[in-house]
């Protein structure tokens, strides 16, 4: 973290102090010359990566009240620019501090327009500044650090003139609901306590009847005076700042107002420029004066900052999860330890169990062998009771057909041909091995007739027959081929005669194969 130096510009000099933990140290002051700046370029050449902020206690600074339309973005940036610019031509030290919307009417946005309107007081000491590439946080006036002491200093009170002692003089910052309305510095010559007392009062009436004419102020409503006084130079400010109907006087204690802001460095006297100094190193306010080029070297610490506390962040955040994959691995092997030691006194128990049985007659092999055999069987013993009632109702639809016997039987080709007929016939060719595949068919040969009434009609017989092998397919697991019809279709076959026809008649028979993988 950087150290962190307090630069104080009043009308003479430039004052260097460096802050830690409430604690001011000065380390020089530089004159408002070619030879202070000079030394005020080798203070910083020493403190190279330091922080810097600045604060401008001097008499040329500009207040004004304006009221704008409400806007964001770009638009707000370019209207205030404007206006800063028609307010404050000619400095680049200016900002706008927002006090909020108004509660009624076009609710327009409310601004303190203020600026630092010398600037060739500055230059000197921001070109050493830019020059040494020190990293400065921005400027500041001493009136903005007003509203923070206030906070800070119990009873609340709608209006107040604050009036404090410093290197630069009396600055008198007139405040509104805790809003900054006007700041004006007076110089002060006489370094007695009572001389500044005199002076205060006589500053402090002049400052009444300014806000009275700015209409800041409403006529017949009396101005409370807070001010800041080292206890011992109470009694001679109490002597001379007495409380009238317009002015309510009110002193409070310097020592007392620095360590209820956490000051440890209290003021000797009546000076209260420590006071501000660690207000502004504690809680800088968010507007100040310095334009962006004179802070780049501060924007490019802190893009830095950023950058180291990301990564410092990113690498916490990879080593709590290495940390806690690491307890889960430390874990998990822990597990794995556990249930392999489970397995080993599992095993043997088991073992031990094992040793009680009585001796096998044979070997693990073998009784695998049966078991298999068993299964086997099992599957021959399916019973026929499906594959008849498939049949059963392809006698339904063809009430023309009888049963003269069915073989059943179970194979593992489904293609085996059984022979009932008397005269034997060729073998079917055997399907392919895609068509049957492993395992066991169920086979039927159906022997079946024809009523002798059709002995004529040899068309008939042949639709009546398909008829029925049609009705056996509407099954899809049953494979049906027709093996033999009630008469010869063949065409390598002779012609009979009536007779032999007549003869026929009992004999219109037909056999259909059937098959079934189980």
């Amino acid at each position: 973290m950087p150290q962190q130096r307090l630069l104080y510009l009043d009308a003479e000099r430039l004052s260097a102090l460096h802050w830690q933990k409430g604690t001011l140290h000065a380390e020089g002051q530089f004159p408002h010359s070619d030879a202070g700046v000079a030394a005020f370029s080798e203070y910083l050449a020493k403190h190279r990566g330091s922080n810097f902020h600045m604060l401008a206690d001097i008499s040329d600074e500009g207040f004004q009240i304006e009221d704008l339309p409400y806007t964001q973005g770009a638009d707000r940036t370019a209207l205030l620019t404007r206006k800063l610019g028609q307010y404050y031509y000619g400095t680049p030290l200016s900002t706008a501090i927002s006090y909020g919307r108004e509660k009624s009417g076009r609710r327009d946005e409310k601004f303190l327009l203020t600026a630092l309107t010398r600037p060739q007081l500055f230059e000197p000491w921001l070109a050493a500044l830019r020059a040494a590439e020190a990293q400065l946080a921005g400027i500041w006036s001493l009136p903005q650090l007003g509203r923070t002491l206030l906070a800070k200093l119990p009873p609340a009170r709608e209006r107040c003139l604050l009036v404090s002692i410093t290197l630069g003089g009396i600055r008198q910052s007139y405040f509104e609901n805790g809003q900054l309305l006007f700041s004006r510095l007076s110089p002060l010559a006489a370094t007695g306590a009572a001389e500044a007392a005199a002076g205060c009062a006589a500053e402090a009436a002049k400052i009444q009847q300014y806000l009275l004419g700015q209409r800041l102020l409403p006529r017949g409503a009396p101005l409370p005076v807070v001010a800041l006084v080292h206890p011992a130079q109470t009694g001679a400010f109490m002597e001379r700042c007495k409380s009238l109907e317009d002015l309510q006087v009110t002193f409070q204690d310097l020592h007392a107002a620095g360590k209820a802001v956490g000051l440890k460095t209290l003021p000797q006297d009546s000076r209260s420029e420590s006071l501000f100094l660690h207000l502004l190193a504690q809680n800088p306010p968010r507007e100040q004066f310095a334009p962006q080029p004179e802070r780049r070297f501060h924007r490019l610490w802190q893009i830095r900052s950023w950058l180291l506390k990301g990564g410092a962040l990113a690498l916490l955040g990879c080593l709590l999860f290495a940390g806690r994959e690491m307890v889960g691995v430390m874990e998990s092997r822990s597990a794995a330890d556990d249930l392999l030691q489970q397995a080993e006194a599992d095993l043997q128990k088991y073992q031990a169990i094992q040793a009680t049985f009585p001796p096998m007659p044979t070997s693990t092999d073998n009784l695998r062998a049966v078991i298999n055999r068993f299964e086997d069987l099992e599957k021959r013993s399916v019973p026929p009771e499906s594959l008849y009632l498939a049949i059963s109702r392809a006698l339904g639809e063809t009430p023309r057909v009888d049963i003269e016997r069915i073989q059943w039987q179970l194979s593992g080709n489904p293609d085996e041909a059984l022979k009932f007929s008397d005269q034997p016939r060729a073998a079917p060719a055997p399907a392919p091995a895609a068509a049957g595949g492993p395992g066991m068919h169920e086979i039927a040969v159906v022997h079946g007739l024809l009523p002798a009434s059709m002995a004529a009609d040899q068309r008939g017989q042949l639709e009546t027959v398909n008829a029925f092998a049609d009705a056996l397919r509407k099954n899809p697991a049953l494979r049906v081929t027709i093996q033999r019809m009630p008469f010869d279709i063949e065409s390598g076959k002779s012609l009979k005669s009536s007779s032999e026809t007549e003869q026929a008649v009992t004999q219109l028979q037909f056999v259909i194969h059937l098959s079934r993988k189980l």
